[in-house]
């Protein structure tokens, strides 16, 4: 859904740590409890995929290094070896639940669904590999109107898993720098609903450790009021605020590392944008690459061309360049890859058609021919 950048917007080259984690607010918001590890090497395998440009399906593994997890949390080999196998054993046990709404009916609707369909640990290489189920994979892979962007080194040194799911739901509104919740959806949420039902405890062993690391080790500072109905504490407000402002933020990296700017690439006759009508830049297309498959660029800019044409005959302006963001972010692919596969098909058809015509017509004449040379 997201994509994992290794500069942003700006040009800011990023670090290791400092790689963005993109999820769907939806995806935020359902009802999951994940350890600390667990949730350390589902972010991994996200950029992973990112990084490599292969993305996420329901097919292939993702591999994730103990190397690589004890250089971007702080942790030595040894540890980061027993706890990547530990943890990719206990993810495969480790379930969700999504809220959203049926397509057909328009009711609500709740999924329960496994994170990983199958783990594996590979002794010896310090790797371990995951396949997503594919209930969580469209979560991840497809960018959608809402969602939420946070860099890896943000959470890297928080050792609750609640604060960093805290931190979480409070980024969502982080241009806000308020949220009010119900006590009772945030239990749902965290899944602990059943583990700390008196205030106190729920306030001592989630809430208070959750914010303080996430005012020790993250960009906010974030407390929290409670709200009463009646006589009942029935929802917290929490209020937040960035450490340093997100466009200080951009400021301080670029003149730190700012990239010399890129020349815009000649296509060749197997690049996946030579059929753009607009130009691309090196950056965007290693950033679309990111985000899609080659195959798939190739698709989603065939459609965008076909719907710009066709904007173009009704006589209306076309930004193609928007276009193509668009089309690649939405997965235009899709619906690209139907229309050809229905046209294959249809040429099929119409092939085996004319053969079986042609095959007939043989018959007749062949048919025919020997009729005459019996009654020549």
């Amino acid at each position: 859904m997201f994509s994992v950048l290794n500069a942003d917007s700006h040009g800011v080259v990023m670090s290791n740590k400092n790689e963005l984690v993109v999820k769907s607010n939806r995806l935020i918001e359902a009802s999951y409890r994940l350890e600390v590890v667990e949730q350390r090497i589902v972010l991994l395998a996200i950029i992973h995929a990112r990084e490599t440009g292969r993305g996420l399906n329901a097919l292939d593994f993702v591999p994730v290094t103990a190397k690589d997890y004890a250089e971007r949390f702080g942790v030595d080999e040894k540890n980061a070896y027993r706890q990547t196998k530990e943890g990719a054993l206990t993810l495969y046990e480790r379930g969700f639940v999504l809220y959203d709404t049926d397509p057909e009916s328009g009711k609500p609707r709740t999924i329960k669904a496994r994170w990983v369909s199958a783990a594996s640990y590979i002794d010896g290489a310090g790797t371990i590999q995951l396949r997503f189920s594919p209930e969580i994979v469209p979560y991840i892979t497809r960018l959608e109107a809402e969602f939420t962007i946070y860099r890896l080194e943000k959470i890297s040194n928080m050792s609750s898993a609640y604060a960093i799911r805290l931190y979480e739901l409070l980024i969502q509104w982080g241009s806000v720098g308020k949220r009010e919740v119900e006590i009772k959806w945030l239990k749902k949420t965290l899944m602990v609903d059943r583990d700390y039902p008196r205030m106190f405890d729920f306030k001592k062993r989630v809430l208070d450790v959750a914010l303080a690391q996430i005012n020790k080790h993250s960009d906010l500072t974030a407390s929290y009021t409670q709200r009463k109905t009646g006589r009942t504490i029935t929802h917290l407000i929490f209020e937040f605020s960035f450490k340093t402002s997100p466009k200080q933020e951009t400021k301080q990296e670029t003149a730190v590392a700012k990239p010399a700017k890129q020349p815009l690439p000649e296509m060749d006759d197997k690049s996946p944008f030579r059929l753009a009508k607009a130009p691309i830049s090196l950056k965007t297309q290693a950033d679309y690459l990111k985000l899609r498959t080659g195959e798939e660029i190739e698709l989603c800019i065939e459609r965008a061309n076909e719907y710009g044409g066709a904007q173009e005959k009704a006589g209306k302006p076309v930004r193609y360049g928007a276009l193509y963001r668009k089309a690649i972010e939405e997965g235009w692919h899709q619906e690209k890859a139907r229309q050809k596969a229905q046209e294959d098909t249809a040429r099929k058809q119409a092939e085996a058609s004319r053969q079986a015509a042609a095959k007939a017509k043989r018959a007749e004449v062949e048919k025919a021919e020997r009729s005459r040379i019996a009654t020549g």
